[in-house]
């Protein structure tokens, strides 16, 4: 049974924890909502873009922004075809036989390598002051038949000499990358007339030899890497070097480039779909120039996946040179590190080349590209939108040969799902303590800090790690606590500030508001000062007015007394009847609630003297009052029922408080406190206490001295000393059975004040011990029988 009984108790609690909703619980939640999030955008297809990825992205570019642009090494240029260029050469594409000088004088200048992001896919129509004179020869040709005059015809447009020209530049500058471009689709290679098996061939010289595969595994099972047809230059141009690179720019679905595949499978198909043998791994424009240039051969490993790694390796040696780090997609992509505007990377007019104006520090490695308005290669990147395509092969040159990449390390994503649940946990943990101003401070200053880590040594040092999500969990946990404790907790302290606005001091209020957790039913025990105050004869006062007289006589009594009791921080407990109970160090805690206690007791005695004045002069009744004080521990809490609760103390402490107030009749008394006060005082030297006597209250076993605390005017201070004395060694007379010598002690007190109630008590008090008697133990003990 009992078993059962804790399982219930137990099941009840994890129901309790699930369904009540509080501020922690909030942040926790949005913790969860935003961990589910992560996890998702993780399990998503690779060009998936979900709210994590279009956050992140977003961010990414940003963060380049803020990072600013980084200066280039000047080893990679541009070499454009610019709107100096159009005016010079006429309309784009310029004709080719002026590549073959503007090559000889990159060669004389000293330029190693050059990549051409530039196509001549289709040869160059001839003008016809260059074909008059082969046409004339072909029409002196009169043997010919219908046939072969038009594949003479045809072989003659065909043949360019302006094609001729630039591949004699080509095959004499030698160290040329030549761009082409490849088809993803199968679809867009049927029904073309264009030769695709042919553009195929003129790639094998330029295929990656070193491809490391899985065992079991082959290039075509890698289906996200495969393309099927390209787009290379003709064959009396690419047929002069043997260096070829595809030149892509593949954007994000918002048209910015941030990754640049760097090695691609091309399988061989013609225009029908058909495969013609087996696919081939080719490097992209910048891995080949800066491979070549590095006189390295190109390593590319593959795992299950896709590209684990590629690798550049000396000719000479066994370890790698370089070690491109890949986005972890398995498609062989560089995430780019741009380095700023396009006008930022070095440049060098294809006219200034052609009229052999190059500069002295003209870079080793230039990329030839079209950056004149109407040549529609415009590659927007994170820093600029008009950025030109020419220049991400110049960046991604720049990355590799710097080794300054950018990463996305493959902890990464453990990382941050470690990051969401720890600031999830600490902050919902942490905020629900906090005010709302206190909260924003603090999460402010979190998210500051870790902005300054991102960027001086996480996405500064090339790491990018996601930051959004880490960003909109903590704002939101935020937003999500501080909107909960508005419409909840703040409904609680509307409560308790409904509950205390006529028991406790506002000040009090707003401290305890910030803690509505105090008010929970129950209690705790703590040291706390208690006050109890009754009117004298208020029976009979009562019997001598009307009920609308006396409610009134007590209000107006009353009114001053709690204002007292609350300006000094102190609980007004509860009215009962005509008596007042209050408490001094809850449920705020106070030091010094003894010392308040008393000041308030004495303040309350003050402010009745004038009420007595003005009620005299009315007519009304002489109304005084008894207070007892008493410190010890005691339960403090909201004791009663879920429905309806009393914020009240408790305990032995309590009880003996209310014993003393009503003592104070015995010895003429106003204000009666406990050794316990006495002793607890923070600042004994302000007060004059009396010891009065040691008692034995009803119902407790314990004897207790008790103390009156004297109420003097400041002339009277030595006076009061004199009397305390006096009154005191008197009692320790009393206290050793010397019964006439005590008499004649407190008669000597009686003139220093007349009519001394507590000396006249024990005057008559020895007079009677003397007369009776008392047993041969008694240690002085005064016993209550009634309360």
């Amino acid at each position: 049974m009992e078993k059962n009984k804790r399982r219930l108790f137990t099941k009840k609690k994890i129901l309790h924890f699930f369904l009540m909703p509080t501020s922690f619980k909030t942040g926790l939640f949005i913790c969860f909502i935003c961990l589910f999030l992560l996890l998702r955008h993780y399990s998503l297809p690779k060009n998936a873009l979900d709210l994590v990825g279009q956050l992140e992205r977003e961010l990414y570019d940003v963060r380049f922004k803020i990072r600013g642009p980084i200066k280039l090494t000047g080893v990679v240029g541009t070499l454009t075809a610019d709107d100096k260029s159009i005016e010079k050469f006429g309309r784009w594409p310029f004709p080719r036989d002026i590549y073959e000088k503007v090559l000889q004088n990159l060669k004389n200048a000293g330029v190693k390598w050059i990549g051409f992001d530039v196509f001549f896919s289709e040869p160059q129509r001839r003008f016809l002051d260059e074909s008059l004179l082969n046409l004339k020869q072909i029409y002196l040709e009169k043997h010919l038949n219908s046939k072969e005059y038009e594949n003479t015809l045809y072989k003659l447009m065909n043949n360019s000499p302006g094609d001729f020209s630039l591949g004699r530049g080509i095959e004499d500058f030698k160290s040329i990358t030549q761009g082409f471009y490849f088809i993803d689709h199968k679809s867009q290679l049927l029904n073309s007339q264009y030769d695709w098996l042919a553009s195929f061939n003129r790639l094998k010289n330029s295929a990656i030899d070193f491809v490391d595969f899985p065992a079991g595994k082959k290039i075509n099972q890698y289906k996200e890497l495969m393309s099927y047809g390209v787009v290379t230059n003709t064959e009396v141009i690419a047929g002069k070097s043997r260096y070829v690179g595809f030149a892509n720019n593949q954007s994000e679905s918002d048209g910015l480039i941030r990754k640049a595949a760097l090695v691609k499978a091309i399988e061989p198909t013609d225009s029908k779909g058909i495969s013609h043998g087996n696919a081939i791994v080719v490097p992209s424009l910048g891995l080949s120039l800066a491979a070549n240039y590095l006189e390295s051969g190109i390593v590319v490993h593959f795992d299950e996946l896709g590209i684990e790694s590629i690798e550049l390796y000396p000719s000479d040696s066994k370890k790698p040179q370089i070690k491109i780090p890949l986005f972890y997609d398995g498609q062989g992509k560089l995430l780019i590190n741009h380095y700023g505007e396009f006008e930022q990377l070095p440049q060098l007019s294809l006219q200034d080349a052609y009229e052999n104006k190059i500069p002295k520090n003209v870079p080793p490695i230039l990329v030839y590209g079209g950056t004149a308005t109407g040549t529609n290669d415009k590659r927007p990147s994170p820093f600029d939108e008009n950025f030109d395509g020419v220049g991400h092969h110049v960046t991604v040159i720049e990355n590799i040969l710097t080794q300054n990449f950018m990463k996305r390390p493959l902890s990464a994503p453990f990382l941050e799902i470690a990051l969401l649940i720890v600031s999830g946990i600490v902050f919902s943990f942490i905020l629900k303590h906090m005010s709302a101003i206190k909260s924003a401070i603090f999460v402010g200053t979190i998210l500051i800090s870790f902005y300054l880590i991102d960027k001086y040594f996480l996405f500064g040092k090339g790491n990018w790690f996601y930051v959004g999500m880490f960003y909109l969990q903590s704002i939101s946990i935020y937003f999500g606590i501080t909107i909960f404790k508005y419409f909840t907790e703040e409904r609680e302290k509307k409560k308790v500030r409904s509950a205390f606005q006529y028991y406790l001091n506002p000040a009090v209020i707003n401290q305890l508001m910030e803690q509505p957790d105090k008010l929970k039913l129950g209690g705790e025990k703590k040291n706390l000062t208690v006050f109890f105050s009754d009117v004298r004869g208020f029976t009979t006062i009562s019997e001598s007015l009307t009920p609308e007289k006396l409610t009134s006589l007590l209000n107006e009594y009353f009114t001053p007394m709690t204002k007292i009791i609350l300006d000094s921080n102190g609980l007004l407990d509860k009215y009962i009847g005509d008596a007042v109970m209050a408490v001094w160090g809850a449920p705020i805690p106070i030091e010094d609630h003894p010392d308040r206690a008393v000041v308030s007791s004495l303040k309350m005695l003050d402010e009745l003297e004038n009420l007595q004045k003005k009620w005299a002069s009315e007519g009304l009744p002489f109304l005084d009052i008894g207070i007892g004080l008493n410190t010890g521990d005691m339960v403090v809490g909201n004791m009663g029922s879920d429905q309806r609760f009393d914020y009240t103390v408790l305990g032995d402490a309590v009880n003996l408080g209310a014993r003393l107030e009503g003592i104070n009749k015995n010895y003429g008394t106003r204000i009666i406190c406990s050794e316990f006060t006495k002793n607890s005082l923070k600042n004994p030297e302000k007060f004059l206490l009396r010891e009065l006597d040691i008692i034995q209250v009803k119902g407790k076993n314990e004897p207790v001295r008790i103390f009156e605390v004297m109420r003097f005017q400041a002339s009277e201070r030595e006076q009061i000393k004199e009397l305390i004395h006096a009154y005191e060694s008197a009692l320790s007379l009393y206290r050793a059975q010397k019964w006439n010598e005590a008499i004649a002690q407190f008669k000597n007190a009686l003139k220093i004040k007349a009519e001394d109630p507590p000396s006249l008590e024990f005057i008559e008090r020895c007079q009677y011990l003397k007369k009776e008697g008392v047993d041969k133990n008694w240690n002085g003990v005064w016993v209550f029988k009634t309360k």
